[in-house]
């Protein structure tokens, strides 16, 4: 049964009806509003949801910037480029001189995901400012792929096309830029493996599936298309089909797939990379109410292996050949083919799955990040002793020795902000949106090119990570030259979240923006500059009780300071929380908030001596080609220049000049390198790590005579060796590391109580001798002066 199909509304019409009820309600004092019954979508019945995407408008700023240059493309690119490859396979001619799109989108058997990102991007284009053009090219490809559709489950009949139409379907409501045959040839009897033969292999075709059937939903979310929701009901009950009854014309066929054939198909390589089709199935079902689509989103677990050793949080991304776990899977995951699966998991547990969904997604999150994670935010990347694959998993805690090579995967960065972001809607940690920002200011951000060019698409695919190395922009018919169309287009997506009883605003991310809560009877404007600025004004329009939680960033090192109505807030809030303002508002309240950025650096998890330089939340990177010294890294002296308050940016790193866009740049105290934020878009040599080279212990310019040694705290810990590096390693942290990773210090008292307690560390561990803790201790003491910060 239909629980919302047969309701003459669109999602976003409907919501406005209950809501003005509920609002009309509320004003009889009858009920106190709460969350609405017909939340769709991510988070649908989690216990903080998010906005729809036309609720929060994007204002001027460096993502605007970027949305306006994908938008430029999206509005310039002929969408009937999409048609060709689907009005082949349903026996419909072509207009003269129209081509496919090319890349991966050219009849190979990757083709009809673009088709997927393209119709997200313009439905997130048209919602976002509504401009008709988006919504006339989005009308105009569903309207034509519906043609589509319907032409092929015609032949269900027996009666076939002609040249590549020369099929009959096996199952109603295919739609696809490819047979039917090879999606179903993945499963049994044929089990199809990952290659170029179109006649017998196989390449994700059921990743190629849900990325046709998100770009459906999706204009069912932000256009209220009825008849894209109504070709998703044929997909979707096609898929029921597909993975129950399976491949019944094959001359092989044996019965219905088994639970057993399903964890064999998952856990192959490429070929058995499916994307997040288990998240669009329990939408799906919460639509129509149909029970069928939620076993269709079960169907997918990845059972073989990873399912369950998620559950008991037992990392096996990365193995050694002997101890590979299931039938197919190999050594190592390919990041961005199981990603998308634990979102898919966080979909089915909303659905009422069970718990195991959610502590799978859980663990798994914890086992990228941080232990994964680059500066970034990016993931993947190979290392000496295993195969160049760069868009596989590193093994545990590998960082310094997996950037070199091809760098992180734009679309893995995607998939781990969608992931950390549906976790923060059950369990609000902080640190879930930590790394979202500094995902999105940096690999997301910085995956579009500052450029007009309309010619593609002009996104990264990988991006590099070696020292001294361009960043390459286009991707046309890519992964992730899909999910970037995507992602620049949906910025507004996190900035609000809300409680599922409309008691409590969440302010994530410093954005410009204006959210319009009209079911609460609220508006929020964010004034901003940020990232390019570290300071934001919020005004309310609107009356009533609300809790506003603002997050406080980890990365604060000088304060976190909130003012309302002029008025200054006297709690001290930490870094990486939220701090909640309880009152009843008003229009024309005001909300200010200053958090002042510094300049820290960041090790790398497994070599300490590998740092990326940080501007806030934002990476900085430093231009130009270093030479051969240092391993092929710029080398930087910095401590010297350290005052008591451990802010880089006092002289150590200074900012120097704004670029024509407002951008800060950067030079460093000692050899004037330029710094500038990771997320400019050109085609400069640039490195986004550094080797820290810091052979004595300094306190500004007094030398303490004595080296700077390292401390053994066993780095690295590989789980996976990595040849040429033994682990667990003789390596670890600076004595000048550990003592400036206490920074800020209040008083140079405090400094010295610091210095002197590590010494005694030291000394203990047998790294330092008494007499050289004396003198480290005596030259502290003398550097009141040097460390107090101007």
């Amino acid at each position: 049964m239909d629980l919302l199909y047969n309701i003459p509304f669109g999602p976003r019409q409907l919501f406005r009806v209950l809501a003005i009820g509920a609002m009309a309600l509320v004003g009889s004092s009858t009920i106190q509003m709460g969350a609405s019954a017909i939340d769709l979508g991510p988070g649908a019945t989690a216990p903080v949801r998010p906005f729809r995407l036309d609720q929060v408008s994007l204002g001027n700023g460096l993502l605007q910037e970027k949305r306006d240059r994908i938008k430029a493309f999206l509005r310039s690119y002929d969408e009937r480029k999409f048609l060709v490859l689907f009005n082949n396979q349903a026996g419909r001619p072509n207009p003269k001189g129209v081509t496919s799109p090319g890349g991966w989108e050219d009849g190979g058997l990757l083709s009809g995901h673009w088709t997927g990102h393209f119709m997200t991007a313009l439905s997130q284009a048209y919602v976002d400012q509504g401009e008709q053009v988006f919504k006339t090219k989005l009308d105009w490809m569903i309207n034509e792929l519906a043609a589509c559709q319907d032409a092929i489950t015609a032949r269900m009949n027996g009666t076939t096309g002609t040249g590549d139409a020369s099929w009959v379907p096996t199952h109603p409501g295919y739609l696809g830029a490819l047979p039917e045959d090879t999606v179903l040839r993945l499963g049994p009897p044929r089990w199809a493996v990952y290659g170029g033969n179109l006649s017998t292999n196989s390449w994700a075709p059921w990743y190629t599936q849900h990325k046709i059937i998100r770009g459906f939903l999706d204009a069912y979310y932000n256009t209220n298309s009825s008849q894209a929701l109504g070709i998703v009901k044929k997909m979707a009950d096609w898929a029921y089909l597909a993975l129950t009854i399976g491949d019944k014309n094959n001359p092989k066929y044996t019965g219905n797939l088994t639970r057993d054939d399903l964890n064999y198909m998952w856990d192959l390589y490429i070929a058995g990379e499916f994307g997040g089709a288990n998240e669009v199935f329990p939408e799906i079902y919460q639509i129509t109410g149909d029970a069928r689509h939620l076993q269709t989103a079960k169907a997918f677990d990845n059972r073989e292996s990873l399912f369950g050793a998620a559950v008991n949080d037992q990392d096996i991304l990365v193995v050694t050949p002997d101890k590979i776990p299931g039938r197919r899977r190999p050594a190592r995951l390919h990041a961005n083919q199981h990603v998308p699966q634990f979102i898919g998991y966080l979909r089915v547990f909303e659905q009422g799955g069970g718990q195991e969904y959610f502590t799978a997604a859980k663990n798994f999150y914890g086992w990228v990040a941080p232990h994964r994670y680059f500066a970034t935010g990016g993931v993947g990347g190979s290392y000496p002793g295993t195969d160049s694959n760069g868009e596989l998993f590193q093994n545990r805690d590998n960082v310094a020795n997996a950037m070199a090579g091809t760098g992180a995967e734009t679309c893995t960065a995607y998939n781990m902000l969608k992931l950390a972001r549906n976790l923060f809607l059950h369990e609000h940690n902080a640190t879930y949106m930590d790394n979202y920002e500094r995902g999105l200011f940096n690999q997301i951000s910085g995956s579009r090119a500052d450029t007009s060019s309309t010619y593609d698409p002009q996104l990264t695919y990988f991006q590099q990570l070696t020292a001294g190395t361009p960043r390459d922009f286009g991707n046309t018919g890519t992964c992730c030259g899909g999910t970037g169309m995507e992602s620049h287009t949906k910025y507004q997506e996190t900035v609000y979240l809300r409680s599922a009883d409309a008691s409590t605003l969440w302010v994530n991310l410093y954005i410009p923006s204006t959210l319009t809560w009209a079911e609460k009877g609220f508006s929020v404007k964010q004034e901003t500059t940020f990232p390019r600025g570290d300071t934001a004004k919020f005004t309310i329009t609107g009356q009533g009780p609300l809790d506003i939680k603002l997050r406080v960033p980890a990365w604060i090192r000088k304060g976190f300071n909130v003012t309302v109505n002029g008025q200054a807030q006297t709690s001290v809030p930490q870094p990486g929380s939220y701090l909640t303002l309880s009152r009843t508002w008003k229009t024309g309240d005001v909300i200010e908030v200053s958090m002042p950025f510094s300049i820290r650096a960041e090790r790398a998890r497994d070599r300490p001596d590998t740092q990326a330089l940080m501007w806030g939340p934002v990476v900085l990177q430093l231009v130009g080609k270093p030479g051969s010294a240092n391993g092929g890294y710029f080398g930087l002296s910095l401590y010297q220049y350290l005052k008591r308050d451990g802010d880089y940016a006092q002289a150590a790193v200074k900012q120097t000049g704004t670029t024509a866009a407002g951008d800060p740049t950067f030079k460093t105290t000692n050899g004037s390198l330029t710094a500038r934020p990771y997320y400019v878009g050109d085609s400069q040599a640039v490195s986004t790590y550094f080797r820290r080279i810091e052979p004595a212990v300094v306190f500004g310019t007094i030398d303490a005579g004595v080296p700077n040694r390292k401390r053994n705290d066993a780095l690295p810990n590989y789980d996976v060796p990595v040849t040429g590096v033994t682990s667990p390693g003789t390596d670890g942290p600076t004595f000048l590391d550990l003592v400036w990773d206490q920074a800020p210090f209040a008083t140079h008292d405090a400094f010295v109580k610091a210095v002197t307690s590590l010494a005694d560390e030291f000394v203990t561990a047998g790294v330092y001798s008494a007499k050289e803790r004396d003198a480290i201790v005596a030259k502290a003491g003398q550097a009141e002066k040097e460390l107090t910060p101007s």
